[in-house]
């Protein structure tokens, strides 16, 4: 290495340049290069002064750089415009702090390039390529030194990793890769013989239809049947798997390997291999601390481990390579988690449960952040775990809990009935605020079946729920069928007959109508008795309603607009502009001004951009989710109008609303 205080001494030389000399007056050239070999700390070194060329010519001969070259090193020492100097280890060609420094530079004599070349030992005549081509070998040798103590503490890292568990293969064999039945097709034939492509035995089956499955009886293994014509010259099978292991000091390993089957016959050609390792521990503040390493074949010198995720191909492009999400190997899993914070973690259940690729670190770190994971695992809510674990859902149950009805925050009879469902967080969450009702399983299922999801609730207020589901069923058996008096169906769903009967039942109670009074509960024909009570609704005007209505839309202040493809959301002004909205439509949003003022929901506008002032569609919103889309005679919507909401739920609706309107 270059002694820097040694080499300062030779920065400045004396050196002189005639005047007459035509590289000062060279517009093409903007350096000019003198050279000399002088002994520094007993080492012969070349030393080349670099000379701004219009400085020179005013007379300015301190050199801009100083180049100290040796054998096996190389530095610089640049003066600054203030007089000051720093030492740089740019190679040449980059100095100034842009590429191509020496298609600008000329020696000023043949003797300094000469002696550029006899120092390197170079069979080039240019002295410049000479150096270039020098410094390029020196700055490859720092690389790769740099890059060698970054893989020893690759190789460091990697000695607390054991071996692949012995039955890894035969596992994934088994249980990961599918197996088929290969067979030449024949018209008619009913028992027919082939390959088994796990055992490789010729077998007969009967009954063989392409895409079936069945048993081989050789080696039970399930096979699905393939003609050979159907498979092609070539066919690929590919998974992922992750073998999790113990590192010692409580830390685990997740290693992902990748599994290929190339069918080119009966039998595969079988590659099997790690691609990457994720090793997870608990650091002192309790957050799970990850390192990831991918491996890159003949990728670096001492190890092909490199530290870091492997890229994919782009955001929205899938990555076999790249992918972690796979199969979990569980033979090995209570050897692998004792003595760690994981020792009980129900990781091999849950992917048993549905046996489906997943991605191990994100379940071991919810098992850390979430005490009663275990116990829903084990009673059988494994959807719901997974809404926590993938979705970062939680805020539905009560952690702090024992038992599962009480953690679910349900009664203690209905933990078996969602457990049968299945059930998720939403489903969860829905069935929660049942809490209470009677026959409120009949109710859930029924909801499920016919996919209602709003307005059940303030409905109930009114009568059972025996009596609400017998209603629904017996309007709907032939309101389904009936239409607008523009053509399309008004009830293509039991929600939209759902929702309005909550909008019929609201405003006869706020007509003060007897609210248990069966003739006005359950009015022959909804649909009829809804839009006649609609037009007595919409003649009644409130004060109050007007002053909430319009101070609601003032909190919104403009975060709900949008405008694509000629249409665009419009507010109303007043609980006027709704009621004409309702009238020019022939739909019943009229009767929901009051609910915009009590700040249950939202009532916007959508207008074609050619005629604002024409209604088009009406759009309600609570919260974020968008309840309901009418146009004229209370149709769904076009698909030029799905779209446009879709576009606008995503563009707008993101952002959280003001409390006022939520």
């Amino acid at each position: 290495m270059l002694n820097k205080r040694k080499c300062r001494k030779f920065a400045n030389p004396d050196m002189k340049m005639a005047a007459g000399n035509g590289l000062l007056y060279a517009e093409q050239i903007d350096y000019i290069i003198r050279t000399a070999v002088k002994i520094i700390d007993h080492h012969k070194t070349l030393i080349l002064y670099v000379y701004s060329r219009t400085q020179a010519v005013c007379g300015d001969l301190c050199p801009l750089w100083a180049v100290f070259q040796d054998r096996g090193d190389f530095i610089t020492l640049e003066r600054r415009e203030d007089g000051s100097a720093v030492w740089r280890k740019s190679a040449f060609d980059s100095l100034g702090g842009r590429w191509g420094v020496t298609g600008r530079c000329a020696f000023y004599s043949a003797k300094d390039e000469e002696r550029v070349t006899r120092y390197l030992k170079s069979s080039r005549e240019n002295g410049m390529g000479s150096l270039v081509i020098f410094q390029w070998g020196i700055q490859e040798k720092r690389r790769q030194e740099r890059q060698r103590i970054r893989e020893r503490e690759i190789i460091r890292r990697m000695e607390c990793v054991p071996a692949l568990p012995r039955s890894l293969k035969s596992w994934i064999h088994k249980s990961v890769m599918p197996a088929y039945f290969f067979y030449d097709y024949k018209r008619g034939g009913t028992d027919v013989s082939g390959v088994c492509s796990s055992c490789g035995h010729e077998i007969r089956l009967s009954n063989v239809k392409m895409g079936d499955k069945g048993i081989c009886p050789h080696c039970m293994h399930e096979l699905v049947m393939k003609p050979r014509s159907r498979r092609g010259y070539c066919m690929t099978d590919r998974d992922t798997c992750q073998v999790i292991q113990n590192t010692g000091s409580g830390g685990l390993v997740i290693r992902i390997i990748k599994a290929r089957y190339t069918y080119m016959g009966d039998t595969p050609q079988i590659q099997i291999y790690e691609n990457a390792r994720q090793f997870v521990r608990q650091d002192e503040s309790g957050n799970v601390s990850l390192e990831c390493y991918y491996y890159q074949h003949n990728g670096g010198i001492l190890t092909n481990w490199k530290k870091g995720e492997r890229c994919g191909y782009g955001l929205w492009q899938y990555s076999f390579e790249a992918d972690t999400c796979g199969h979990v190997f569980d033979k090995n899993l209570p050897a692998a988690l004792k003595n760690t914070l994981w020792q009980y973690c129900p990781i091999a259940d849950f992917y048993n449960h549905d046996r489906e690729p997943m991605q191990a670190l994100p379940f071991l770190a919810a098992y850390l952040e979430h005490p009663r994971l275990e116990h829903l695992v084990k009673t059988g809510f494994c959807h719901i775990v997974s809404d926590m674990v993938y979705r970062h859902v939680s805020g539905c149950l009560d952690e702090m809990q024992d038992r599962t009805h009480r953690i679910l925050r349900i009664a203690a009879e209905d933990a078996e009935f969602l457990r049968k469902l299945d059930a998720n967080v939403d489903m969860l969450k829905a069935f929660q605020e049942y809490a209470g009702v009677k026959d409120r399983q009949r109710l859930f299922l029924w909801q499920l079946k016919h996919k209602v999801k709003y307005n059940v609730l303030p409905i109930l207020k009114h009568m059972t729920v025996h009596k609400f589901i017998r209603y629904m069923e017996k309007q709907y058996s032939f309101l389904c069928l009936r239409k607008t008096p523009h053509g399309p169906l008004r009830y293509k769903e039991m929600q939209d007959l759902v929702t309005e009967y909550r909008d019929y039942l609201d405003m006869c109670r706020r007509m003060g109508y007897d609210m248990k009074n069966s003739f006005v509960l359950y009015p022959k024909d909804l649909q009829k008795s809804h839009d006649k009570t609609a037009r007595r609704y919409g003649q009644k005007k409130d004060t109050l309603i007007k002053h909430d209505f319009i101070d609601v839309y003032k909190q919104l202040s403009g975060r709900l607009d949008f405008e694509k493809d000629g249409l665009k959301i419009v507010y109303p002004d007043t609980p006027d502009d709704v009621i004409a909205e309702g009238h020019a439509l022939h739909h019943c949003v009229g009767s929901y001004t009051e609910r915009v003022a009590e700040k249950e929901c939202v009532i916007l506008f959508l207008r074609r951009c050619a005629d604002v002032s024409k209604p088009f569609y009406t759009i309600e919103v609570r919260g974020q989710e968008v309840v309901q889309v009418r146009g004229i005679g209370n149709c769904g919507m076009t698909p030029e109008v799905e779209a446009f909401v879709a576009a606008w739920k995503q563009g707008a609706l993101c952002a959280p609303l003001p409390a006022a309107a939520a």
